[in-house]
């Protein structure tokens, strides 16, 4: 699925996170890169959006504490 596609899987989880964040956990390895279609973009996975969604809620539980 493509960014948008994954913007609104993380919507439906209520995961209230931006492309930028997104693309930040990617960079620093908070999450795991997903693959690259032929015209460079990311394709994600199932097990992308449950990572990123894990990911975020995990940080957001953390930064609330």
């Amino acid at each position: 699925m493509c960014l948008k596609e994954l913007m609104d899987e993380l919507r439906r989880a209520e995961a209230d996170v931006s492309e930028s964040q997104i693309r930040w956990a990617i960079k620093t390895g908070k999450v795991s890169r997903p693959r690259v279609d032929g015209s460079f973009r990311f394709d994600f996975s199932e097990e992308n959006v449950a990572e990123i969604v894990t990911h975020f809620a995990t940080s957001e539980a953390s930064s609330h504490a």
